[in-house]
């Protein structure tokens, strides 16, 4: 009878493991399902692959060639999609996250409304948060329509949500450092041709978060609910739009970035005051909506006023010939030549024009000896062993 009763014990353990597993399961696709089945990330994904898309076709247009073939921008979504997912979702679990039941909805519009003011970015989405703020403060129909867009009792929570946004962006503009950005060309006042660069990274993520259990729950019965202290809440997947861009036009691409990083830091920790001061006194979210707002904004502006006030640009020289761009996982990079360098010999040759420069190539056809001034105008030697007598694939982009 002991055994009997021992064997039934386990059963039940088993059965009851089972059940719970199953339920896990269930409620991970659930989550999954809710999230694939968002506007934000089709839209996040559409976007990658036009931009892949135009990047590759005006490479090829002005260059003959892809200059960098690779897909990083889907294999970064995906990457740092997962990784902003776990680092973001801890930020939001430990500090309690919790926003209002229209927030998905409210913020998916706001985020195509951003994309309408010259492209997404960090900017143009504070910018049309505060426009929304006065809006249903200036008018009460506003509110009737879409209900409470930003109330009094959230205002912390959305100011996080900023916060995090905002360090996914900082991420994002760094991993810019790793890959080359994308070259312009266009015609100068004097006739040179000059080449500008962008860069851009799109990434969108599931962010966990707790909404107040009530319209979810009567709409989806099967969503879980659960209680802390007096009140009930659903967990759900908010899902994150984040989009970054570098433009260089006349400065090296790492000082670009390294301001730009520092304006992003500077706009973190100003973010984390303000929700420090809107926890204690809720009315203030709108003035620290307003005042991101234009600290981004001047922010953005300074950058702006710094690279034009700049004195070289990427253009076209008499003396030497100006690399445009390096392809990746070539001669050309093993060197570590770089974007406004100019080669002003090749195998101790003096060379001035495209043509020059690959006759000189081939009086070694191994091997690549060059002396380049780099951009910030320090002398160098750079050599390397060469694909035989395959001149043309050393990996530079050249004026013509």
């Amino acid at each position: 009878m002991w055994y009997f009763c021992q064997w039934i014990t386990k059963f039940d353990i088993l059965k009851l493991n089972y059940v719970l597993r199953r339920d896990v399961n269930l409620l991970i696709l659930k989550f999954i399902g809710s999230y694939l089945l968002t506007p934000v990330l089709w839209l996040g994904i559409l976007y990658v692959i036009i931009s892949y898309n135009q990047r590759i076709n005006k490479e090829r247009k002005q260059f003959r060639v892809a200059i960098n073939k690779d897909f990083y921008e889907g294999r970064n979504f995906i990457k740092y999609g997962l990784f902003f997912f776990v680092m973001g979702s801890l930020i939001s679990m430990i500090l309690g996250l919790t926003l209002p039941t229209n927030s998905v909805y409210i913020y998916q519009i706001l985020v195509v409304l951003a994309f309408l003011i010259n492209g997404f970015s960090t900017t143009s989405m504070l910018l049309v948060m505060t426009a929304a703020g006065i809006l249903e403060l200036a008018v009460p129909r506003f509110i009737t329509f879409f209900g409470d867009v930003f109330p009094e009792i959230s205002g912390p929570s959305w100011l996080l949500l900023i916060f995090i946004s905002i360090l996914a962006d900082y991420y994002l503009t760094r991993n810019m450092k790793k890959h080359p950005l994308s070259p312009r060309i266009k015609s100068g006042k004097r006739g040179r041709n000059i080449a500008t660069y962008l860069g851009r990274e799109t990434v969108v993520f599931p962010l966990l978060a707790l909404i107040p259990s009530g319209t979810l729950s009567s709409t989806l019965n099967f969503w879980p609910v659960f209680n802390i202290g007096n009140q009930k809440f659903s967990l759900i997947l908010f899902p994150i739009f984040i989009s970054t861009s570098v433009k260089v036009i006349k400065r090296a691409k790492e000082r670009v970035i390294q301001d730009k990083l520092k304006n992003t830091e500077l706009l973190l920790g100003l973010t984390f005051v303000l929700i420090v001061l809107t926890k204690f006194m809720s009315k203030l979210f709108l003035i620290s909506l307003i005042i991101l707002t234009v600290v981004s904004i001047f922010l953005e502006i300074k950058l702006r006023k710094k690279e034009k006030n700049a004195n070289s640009w990427y253009v076209e020289t008499d003396e030497g010939i100006r690399i445009i761009s390096v392809q990746p996982e070539t001669p050309a990079e093993k060197m570590k030549l770089q974007p406004g360098d100019v080669i002003l010999t090749c195998n101790n040759r003096v060379v001035n024009s495209e043509e020059e420069f690959y006759q000189a190539l081939q009086l070694n056809s191994a091997y690549c000896h060059v002396k380049v001034r780099t951009y910030e105008g320090d002398l160098r030697i750079a050599e390397s062993a060469i694909f035989m007598d395959s001149p043309h694939e050393i990996g530079l982009i050249l004026f013509h």
